[in-house]
């Protein structure tokens, strides 16, 4: 037992890939994370978009229409935090 532990040879592992379905779930795996990354982005930026159509401190109204606007435009969330950082509430 361990015998491998203490072997001071280091192996060469240039030629280790992944088998075809591991392949494939992995680059799924990927993209499932870009996509969930890429929606918490958009919530967050939706929800920074009514904070600020609300006004500082909640006075001006917010309809289902103006939550639907900021969903949409938090498509694009690259822009609106561009938006965001440029323009300081």
């Amino acid at each position: 037992m361990g015998a491998n532990l203490s072997n001071l040879v280091e192996e060469d592992k240039s030629g280790i890939a992944l088998a075809g379905p591991d392949r494939q779930a992995d680059i799924i795996l990927g993209i499932i994370w870009a996509l969930c990354i890429y929606g918490v982005a958009m919530i967050w930026c939706a929800v920074s978009l009514i904070g600020r159509w609300a006004g500082p401190h909640g006075e001006r109204g917010v309809n289902m229409f103006s939550v639907l606007a900021a969903f949409i435009l938090s498509a694009g969330w690259p822009v609106v935090l561009v938006y965001l950082v440029m323009n300081p509430a």
